[in-house]
């Protein structure tokens, strides 16, 4: 009896170690960390005023992705807590229990979904809430979103197609906000890459911007088409990146003449190896327009349905875009990539280099303005120059995967955000200095 129990308990136990091996677990993420000083970044929103004081503050946020699987199949769970130092405590709502006692309820959940590959074939599948970015460096979308997400290879081309839903207005599609996608990515020559992008975007409501609501009543839709390029080549010490994107579509209310979208966008940037370092040069332009009852000439964009996607930062700007490492201070001069339907121009320029096995070093400089002033809403407006920024980093690795870094931005206000009114007194120009702490794991 004894012998019979061991042996069971033995193969018990061999079972329970074959399936650890086989559904193995893995966590990902970081902690960030982020010292603040600054006359314009604020843990609410950036404040451009006349005799604007100095303000400080610290925040954090851990972001943690786990992964339980096999090699075919895995679920995926990413969870983020954010919280600024003394905010709160004992409440419940996102991004608190920074405070003296902590104890707030506030994990935020990212990511849920199922990712698998289909047996013997180059097809894999993402289904459930997943990160979705574009081809236009984010200026359409970056953000967490529901959906399916299927990526494939058919040589020499490799593809992306989706459907996703960002809204559910009520058990009747019409009212909905969904997003789908289509691209083929593809090498003609040794060192080039060419990507064909197509993306439609679908709203049940008649706005831009407007989310359904359950039982509303029909008043119209949104329908976007976004046909573009994207590409990079590189040759030598040169190498060159870009994409370029027009939207048609329209607008159509009900009892009210339909409004045509038409809209581009643009991007080049150059990146040169310089010696110790590299350089790179970038222009981006936004169209612009009044965006009348008869045309709508400011490119649509997931900003328009949620204020928190915005994130072009090819440029390393601080203040003029978010910066890359951003918390939840991240509401740059720019806002939002249509800015109220002026459309944006920007150009900048960098420099980084190592300066030691653990030090490295980055400087930047970078010009904003509107594309189109408004006619109807910026007659008090000097002119579209929204700002110059500068900007310089310094990061040290400490260890593996911890490092440590100081940052600097400056940034002159345009006349955008200056008055013509007699007696009107400009703002002051913007700052933000931070200290910054990050360990990825």
């Amino acid at each position: 009896m004894r012998k019979g129990f061991l042996i069971m308990l033995a193969v018990v136990l061999v079972a329970a170690m074959a399936a650890t091996a086989m559904a193995d677990t893995n966590v990902a993420g970081y902690f960030r960390t982020k010292a603040h000083v600054g006359n314009y970044a604020n843990y609410g929103s950036p404040v451009i005023a006349a005799d604007n004081p100095s303000s400080s503050y610290v925040e954090h946020r851990l972001r943690a992705k786990i992964g339980v699987g096999a090699e075919n199949v895995r679920a995926y769970y990413f969870a983020e807590f954010d919280q600024m130092w003394g905010d709160s405590t004992a409440g419940v709502a996102r991004g608190s229990g920074g405070a003296l006692g902590g104890d707030s309820i506030n994990l935020e959940t990212k990511n849920m979904y199922l990712w698998f590959k289909l047996p013997n074939t180059s097809f894999d599948f993402a289904v459930g809430l997943q990160a979705q970015t574009d081809s236009y460096a984010n200026i359409f979308f970056a953000a967490d979103m529901s959906g399916v997400t299927t990526t494939f290879k058919f040589d020499p081309a490799s593809f992306r197609a989706g459907a996703y839903k960002w809204f559910e207005g009520d058990t009747n599609e019409a009212d909905d906000v969904d997003l789908y996608i289509a691209e083929a990515k593809l090498s003609p020559m040794k060192d080039v890459k060419v990507g064909l992008n197509l993306y439609f975007l679908r709203s049940g409501r008649g706005t831009i911007g407007a989310t359904p609501a359950l039982g509303a009543a029909d008043t119209g839709s949104v329908k976007v088409y976004t046909p573009g390029i994207d590409f990079s080549a590189a040759a030598g010490p040169v190498s060159l990146t870009g994409f370029a994107f027009y939207q048609t579509g329209t607008i159509e209310n009900v009892g009210v003449a339909d409004v045509d979208i038409r809209a581009f966008a643009g991007d080049l940037r150059a990146d040169l190896n310089a010696g110790p370092g590299k350089v790179f040069v970038e222009g981006l332009y936004i169209s612009g327009g009044d965006n009348n009852a008869k045309k709508f000439e400011s490119i649509v964009t997931a900003a328009d349905w949620s204020a928190t996607q915005v994130f072009y930062n090819r440029t390393g700007m601080q203040i003029l875009f978010p910066a890359t490492d951003a918390i939840n201070t991240a509401t740059p001069l720019s806002i939002n990539y249509n800015n109220g339907g002026r459309g944006l121009t920007h150009v900048a320029a960098g420099y980084s280099q190592k300066l030691g096995d653990k030090l490295s070093a980055k400087v930047g400089l970078g010009y904003l303005a509107a594309t189109k002033l408004n006619n109807s809403t910026d007659s008090t407006r000097k002119g579209k120059s929204m700002g110059t920024e500068a900007n310089a980093t310094v990061e040290y690795n400490i260890m593996k995967g911890l490092d440590f870094g100081v940052s600097a931005a400056y940034a002159w206000l345009g006349d955008f955000f200056k008055s013509n009114v007699a007696g009107a007194v400009d703002p002051d120009n913007a700052y933000d200095l931070y200290a910054k702490l990050n360990y990825a794991f």
